[in-house]
């Protein structure tokens, strides 16, 4: 039988080995847990450094997309020069729409994933310098201006923005993305934001109890004479007048202006008819503010000129708007609107959208507060952004900004500026 000392030099030799793995992997373990301990330290002092939402997929915030508690780093927009020096704020849910911050900030142009250029800046001498441009960025032609007002009126054609954007912002419904005029109504009224409270029987009986001024109709307008059909619409509120309908006129046509913002609504609650005339004719989906905030906010039934009738259907309530290309003479559409005046039962019926929240299958321009936010504007670019970081699937280019901003436009629509006095705002 071996002697034990024979074993001795290597159980010695296991031992140290034993010892020195042991150690090794106990320094292992400490150096793993400084750099988690270094690790969860940055993420904390850049999660106090980023503007970050608990969000789920596509960055939407909810608790049951991939886990309450995850944190993603937000998106960035850049609109390059706001709209003619301003600086609009544009609604983004970050529940609805995804995690996206808007900025004028132009310092972050490398970190933004989307910059927005409004057409006014739209030349390669004002545009960002394309060797700056990232791969990943998508760059958006903005405008609210109708292509008379773009193209005919400034003489803007575009030449040398061909295949420079990948998306086309306007209010026309074939954009990359659809910017209609409601986006720019008041929040938590009749249709943006949380609007419940805005629809009801008792809502219509407010808005009738209102109606007590000594016009009929009101009409505020700032072009008189800029472009033909600012002048052919004057013509027809003065013809409708001397044909007995009154109106109250306000505007920098008429040196009276009515007031603004939240005292508006109150101002007009007495009016029953909103002449929403457009400065422009047969502009395709051009239908602005006159439609949805000077009528359908303030309670007014808006007498509608200048869209065609398939747009205003397209887009406007059933039921709520009078369209003036439908009486043959401006006689019997006065006729109308002064038998709608000693008719309550009749006027009350262009308010029977109004008895009822509508769902956003039934109406989807009206919002439903944290429910339900319409697919346009900034909210679809933001959905679209998520869409692309995560699936890089989203890819498209403009060949031509000109040829987009005349395609399919009447005659009416581009016919050439009056020779009037000129004013670019």
């Amino acid at each position: 039988m071996p002697s034990v000392s024979l074993f001795r030099p290597l159980l010695k030799r296991n031992l140290v080995h034993w010892f020195v793995h042991k150690t090794c992997l106990l320094i292992s373990v400490v150096g793993i847990l400084a750099v988690l301990s270094h690790l969860l330290g940055s993420k904390r002092r850049l999660a106090q450094l980023l503007p970050s939402r608990k969000l789920g997929r596509f960055g939407f915030r909810t608790a049951d997309n991939f886990g309450a508690g995850a944190e993603i780093e937000p998106i960035y927009i850049l609109f390059w020069i706001g709209p003619f020096g301003d600086q609009p704020e544009f609604r983004i849910d970050p529940n609805l729409c995804g995690n996206c911050v808007l900025t004028y900030d132009q310092n972050y142009l490398d970190a933004s994933e989307a910059v927005i250029i409004h057409f006014t800046e739209a030349r390669m001498d004002l545009v960002p310098d394309p060797r700056r441009r990232k791969s990943h960025q998508m760059f958006a032609f903005y405008s609210t201006e109708s292509p008379f007002a773009v193209t005919t009126l400034r003489n803007l054609t575009f030449p040398d923005m061909d295949f420079y954007f990948n998306w086309t912002m306007t209010y026309k419904r074939d954009s990359d993305i659809y910017l209609p005029f409601v986006e720019f109504n008041r929040q938590n009224g009749v249709f943006n934001g949380f609007t419940e409270n805005e629809y009801g029987v008792e809502i219509v009986d407010k808005i009738m109890k209102q109606k007590a001024g000594s016009f009929m109709a009101l009409w505020m307008a700032g072009n008189c004479h800029i472009t033909i059909s600012a002048i052919h619409r004057k013509y027809l509120i003065f013809r409708l007048e001397s044909l007995g309908l009154t109106i109250d006129k306000y505007g920098e046509c008429f040196s009276q202006n009515a007031p603004r913002n939240g005292k508006y609504f109150t101002f007009a609650a007495k009016y029953k008819f909103y002449m929403a005339f457009e400065n422009a004719e047969h502009c395709r989906d051009y239908i602005t503010e006159k439609l949805w905030s000077n009528s359908y906010e303030a309670g007014l039934v808006p007498v509608v000129w200048g869209p065609t009738k398939a747009d205003i259907e397209a887009i406007a309530p059933k039921g709520s708007f009078i369209y003036v290309p439908d009486y043959p003479q401006l006689s019997d559409l006065v006729e109308y609107l002064k038998y709608l005046d000693q008719n309550p039962v009749e006027y009350r019926k262009y308010f029977d959208w109004r008895l009822r929240q509508p769902t956003p299958a039934e109406y989807m321009m009206v919002e439903h507060g944290p429910k339900y936010q319409r697919d346009v504007g900034m909210c679809k670019m933001c959905r679209l952004l998520w869409e692309k970081r995560r699936y890089n699937n989203i890819t498209s280019v403009v060949p031509s900004i000109g040829e987009f901003m005349k395609r399919n436009e009447s005659k009416k629509c581009l016919m050439k500026a009056s020779t009037g006095r000129v004013k670019l705002l």
